[in-house]
């Protein structure tokens, strides 16, 4: 929320280091677990809590966080909705803005998936009398397609909500910064 004044542009400070930080922590260990790596092996378990944990982390910081990404920012209500979609219809987010009613509940999908892929996947491979369960397999793959899902749903949106309302949206989770005329 800081703003600097770099020359003729100012920038304002979107999302910290450690929301980034987990954000591409999560894409990284999905799309390997997702794409390369053999389900059930070391590295697959290990990317898995690794996951579980940045999903921890994230929750905690969403709690401690005053920024952007803190949960007292969440607005799901319907005049949040509509003011986003006034923002969309106009061509023109607010270049001081984080998450919109969708994205937040994108958030809350993210976690959900991601904390149930890490209770099935330890259920299969820690839990004896659990490994190989077909019902524990069956949902674990379900929830990753799931994901799989939301990822590209999230990726559509960032593209069209980013054009569409004139803003910046991948600088800011790359650079925590955005860009004001």
């Amino acid at each position: 929320m800081k703003s600097t004044n770099t020359g003729k542009q100012t920038t304002v400070r979107i999302w910290d280091p450690l929301i980034r930080i987990v954000h591409w922590t999560l894409v990284a260990v999905f799309i390997a677990n997702y794409f390369f790596l053999e389900p059930g092996s070391q590295w697959h378990q290990w990317l898995g809590y690794i996951a579980v944990t940045a999903i921890l982390v994230r929750i905690v910081w969403g709690f401690i966080d005053s920024g952007y990404g803190s949960f007292q920012r969440i607005d799901l209500s319907r005049q949040a909705l509509r003011k986003h979609l006034n923002h969309l219809k106009e061509r023109k987010i607010p270049v001081k803005s984080g998450h919109n009613p969708v994205g937040w509940l994108m958030i809350f999908a993210v976690i959900s998936l991601f904390l149930g892929l890490g209770v099935t996947g330890f259920l299969m491979e820690e839990v004896d009398a659990l490994f190989g369960n077909p019902t524990l397999e069956l949902i674990h793959g379900w929830l990753a397609d799931t994901l799989y899902g939301a990822a590209l749903i999230h990726v559509a949106a960032v593209v069209i909500v980013g054009w569409r309302g004139r803003i910046q949206l991948i600088r800011p989770m790359l650079t925590g910064k955005r860009s004001k005329s």
